[in-house]
């Protein structure tokens, strides 16, 4: 049988040429327009300056006075204006910084150094302040000399001169003004204008959560949110979000895709990396568009404060926390950047102990009535390394490019323990009794990942590509004792291997904006086992191409905002076992994935109506055929016949102020389940086997009110859902069938004290409920956090955490199966008590704008 056999070099061949084609002419007419050319005969360097202003189109700051005396004469050919600057201060005692929306032109001193004012400017709350009105004046006479604008992180540049005073003056609305001394470094707090807040109802505090164009965006700069430790730490207290340790869930739309400035987050240490007051906002969408992948049910993208300091920045952070056992992170990041290209390079060490018990009981119904009780004890050890190093490079406002290279690895092997009691009945006589000592590992050789993109602006053209390689390996061993004798052991190896491109093009049409593009994905998993005879070896290998081509549509009208968009997704997959393919596990599947939504927005009510597609490939664990050991009693293996799952959902979503509400219905076939069936009555008597299969018909449904008002110096953040969950497994001989509802409350309260102390108390407390064919039990958490930041700049930030204070985070859960019905209670060790230690140095933030593609596969490896 022929078989579509896709390269990564054919993909790469297809975009060049699409490149050259589309963009070269536009890129070229673009660059040429931006270039200075000037003939300057003993011209003032003033007047140079404002001429190459006017040309270049990016305000330049200087002092007239300083740079009244010196003249030009200089012939200028097709220059960027930065080259242009430089060219008339040849020669001259200035020097030039460039900011993300004008340039700095400084006085060098009398020792050749360069002066400048430079500062942060922050309000009552010790929050930055974006766009505050800065002014340099002679002290003499307070004549204006030069002024600016802060940036988003409150920071602002000025030319100084140190053998003249001068002052600073402030203004920003709703503020007292402000005039002082000028010194070189200023951290400038200003006082709320009582008078003008009275009289006009002016509030310089942001709401925690607005609503633009159909996405919750949480302000996390001046709000609460940045005080919350890492990213990690605060992603979990966003609205409409549950989870923690970068596990997330969206509420009724499940786990989120993450991305930090449009780059998608591969690995979770990253989000510890990127703390909470680095963050400008986070937006939370609950309907992706066709540029994401159909498995994307809902994505959270941060974007950062735009700090665009030159030089060497750092960032060091540790964190440790003790319950049973103990956890630390700690990591390291180094930032240079020279002009507009930025050199970083990152390391993450993460070591943990992790700690939990269990108790199980499990029945098993065949010709014999079997009950298992279980008690285990769980040990790991696991030490990992990951780092990061690259470039990105801007040669104008318009255009970047970089390249990433991820290496990770474990630190030694993975080790699992797990010792316990299994007592076996039948009919309801003792037959077995064991006490078991299970000893696993896992070793991790090096993964690699790599990442290159290109991003571009072509007057009012986008272009967005990025390209991506991965491959890893990874192995490990099992062995049982049961009673003091080896009863199984096993040995396992993995190699996975991903190619991946993705392009996406935006540009104008009609009065709206259309997005379209392409996403090639190539992966291949190859997955060795064998063991010692409870069942049977496996050679699995799969191959899988994924082309996709999407576009969505999006236009304004009056208050209305409409969006639509369709993706069209070719899938095939190559089954081998044992290198001998296998055509009947080999499908071939193609999909249309539709997306439309219309929002409306009027003062401070909002409203909208949103429905997508969306399909779920199994990950490949989930597709082996592998009969893995469990206990004596209790095997585990895949299904390699599972198909894509497919699910309509429906949202409508609308808020006034700081009142938010979400209503969703999602429909879906061929749902995986988990679930547990007799393995071998015959042969094994009394062992289970836990296995995968796919539901006919899934349907959950619920809402969820957000209510976020603030008084005073208490943020307080409340949160009710409600979920119902309906999955009809009687195809699988699984005969439960329950709908109740249940509820979920979370109370986050946030307190801004005095002296720059933060407070945060998050309490949770979710219902119990039987729904389709499990019983869930109620569980509660209450966690807390304290942080105080210390030094210059608040360089030094120091948090005490405190998680599961009370213990009541136990896990409790029923769930029924095909003539088996299984009962299982887990503490993880999740009553954790911590700090928190995180140093940042100069304000210089990494520019990188890789997206990544193919990131769906990169899961599923």
């Amino acid at each position: 049988m022929k078989r579509t056999d896709f390269t990564f070099r054919k993909v790469w061949m297809i975009y060049t040429v699409y490149f050259l084609l589309l963009f070269t002419p536009t890129a070229n007419a673009q660059q040429t327009s931006r270039l200075v050319s000037l003939e300057l005969k003993n011209e003032k360097l003033s007047a140079a300056l404002k001429q190459i202003e006017k040309m270049g189109g990016k305000n330049i700051l200087f002092a007239y006075e300083e740079t009244e005396n010196y003249h030009v004469t200089a012939s200028i050919r097709k220059q960027t204006q930065d080259e242009a600057i430089r060219t008339v201060l040849k020669g001259k005692p200035f020097n030039c910084i460039e900011r993300t929306d004008y340039f700095v032109i400084q006085r060098k001193g009398k020792d050749g150094k360069t002066t400048q004012v430079r500062g942060t400017i922050y309000g009552d709350r010790n929050e930055p302040l974006a766009y505050a009105n800065v002014i340099l004046l002679a002290a003499a006479d307070s004549a204006f000399i030069t002024g600016c604008v802060t940036a988003e992180d409150g920071s602002f540049i000025l030319p100084g001169n140190n053998e003249k005073k001068h002052l600073l003056k402030v203004t920003y609305i709703g503020y007292q003004p402000l005039t002082l001394p000028c010194q070189p470094e200023n951290d400038i707090h200003l006082q709320p204008d009582a008078q003008m807040l009275k009289e006009v109802t002016v509030t310089a505090s942001r709401p925690l959560m607005e609503r633009k164009n159909g996405a919750f965006v949480a302000n996390v700069a001046g709000t609460p949110l940045s005080m919350l430790g890492s990213a990690s730490d605060m992603i979990g207290h966003l609205p409409f979000v549950t989870g923690s340790d970068g596990n997330y869930t969206v509420i009724g739309r499940g786990k989120p895709e993450i991305y930090i400035n449009g780059r998608k987050v591969r690995d979770t240490s990253e989000l510890n990396q990127l703390q909470a007051n680095e963050i400008l906002s986070a937006e939370i969408v609950t309907t992706p568009g066709a540029r994401y992948s159909s498995n994307v049910s809902s994505v959270i993208r941060l974007r950062t404060i735009r700090k665009r300091g030159q030089g060497l920045s750092a960032n060091a952070y540790a964190d440790y926390t003790q319950g049973h056992s103990a956890k630390g992170k700690q990591g390291a990041s180094l930032n240079y950047r020279t002009g507009g290209l930025d050199i970083f390079v990152k390391g993450h060490f993460n070591e943990s102990d992790t700690y939990s018990t269990s108790h199980t009981q499990l029945q098993l119904n065949t010709s014999s009535e079997w009950k298992s009780i279980s008690d285990n004890v769980n040990r790991a050890h696991d030490a990992n390394f990951n780092g990061e190093v690259g470039f990105n490079y801007e040669p104008d406002d318009h255009q970047s490019f970089g390249i990433r290279y991820v290496p990770k690895t474990g630190l030694g092997d993975q080790e699992l323990y797990s010792q316990g009691e299994t007592v076996m009945l039948r009919d309801g006589e003792e037959v077995d009794r064991l006490t078991s000592d299970s000893h696993g590992r896992k070793h991790t050789n090096w993964n690699h990942t790599v990442n290159g993109y290109y991003n571009g602006t072509f007057g009012k053209w986008n272009i967005d590509f990025n390209a991506d390689y991965l491959y890893g390996r990874s192995g490990g061993g099992q062995k049982v004792d049961n009673n003091g004798e080896t009863d199984a052991s096993s040995d396992s190896e993995v190699k996975n291997r991903l190619y991946a491109a993705k392009l996406v093009i935006t540009a104008p049409l009609g009065q709206g904006k259309l997005s379209f593009g392409t996403e090639e994905t190539f992966t291949e998993r190859h997955d060795i086992f064998k063991q010692s005879g409870f069942s049977n070896d496996a050679d699995n290998r799969i191959k899988q191409s994924i082309a996709s081509a999407f576009a969505d549509y999006s236009i304004e009208l009056g208050q209305f905002n409409l969006t639509a968009g369709l993706r069209y997704e070719y899938q095939k997959t190559d089954y081998y076992e044992s290198d001998i393919y296998k055509e009947e596990k080999s499908p071939s599947y193609h999909d249309l994935i539709p997306i439309v939504s219309i929002f409306y927005k009027k003062e401070d009510w909002n409203i909208g109506l949103s429905y997508r597609m969306m399909k779920l490939n199994p990950s490949y664990s989930m597709l082996s055929s592998t009969i893995s050991y469990q206990s004596k009693y209790q095997y585990h293996n895949g299904n390699p016949e599972l198909e894509p799952q497919k699910h309509n959902a429906f949202s409508l979503e609308g808020g006034w102020k700081w009142i938010n509400a979400s209503l969703y219905f999602d429909h879906a076939r061929n749902m995986y389940t988990t679930y547990a069936k007799p393995y071998d009555d015959a042969k094994h008597p009394g062992v289970v086997l836990w296995t995968m299969a796919s539901i006919p018909n899934s349907y959950a449904y619920g809402g969820a009110l957000v209510l976020s008002p603030k008084f005073g110096w208490w943020q307080p953040q409340f949160t009710a859902s409600l979920f119902w969950f309906q999955s009809n497994a009687r195809s699988l001989n699984i005969q439960p069938l329950w709908n109740e509802v249940q509820p979920d409350f979370i109370l986050n309260n946030s307190f801004t004290l005095p002296r720059g102390w933060f407070l945060n108390i998050k309490g949770r407390l979710a219902f119990g409920a039987k729904q389709s064919y499990a019983i869930k039990k109620t569980e509660g958490t209450v966690d807390a956090q304290l942080t105080k930041s210390f030094l210059k700049d608040r360089a030094l930030r120091v948090s005490l955490v405190a998680n599961d204070i009370f213990r009541t985070g136990t896990y409790h859960f029923r769930v029924y199966g095909d003539r088996t019905y299984n009962e299982f209670e887990n503490y993880a060790d999740k009553q954790r008590f911590g700090i928190r230690l995180n140093y940042q140095f100069n304000a210089t933030k990494n520019k990188y704008k890789g997206k990544g593609a193919g990131e769906s596969e990169k899961g599923r490896l």
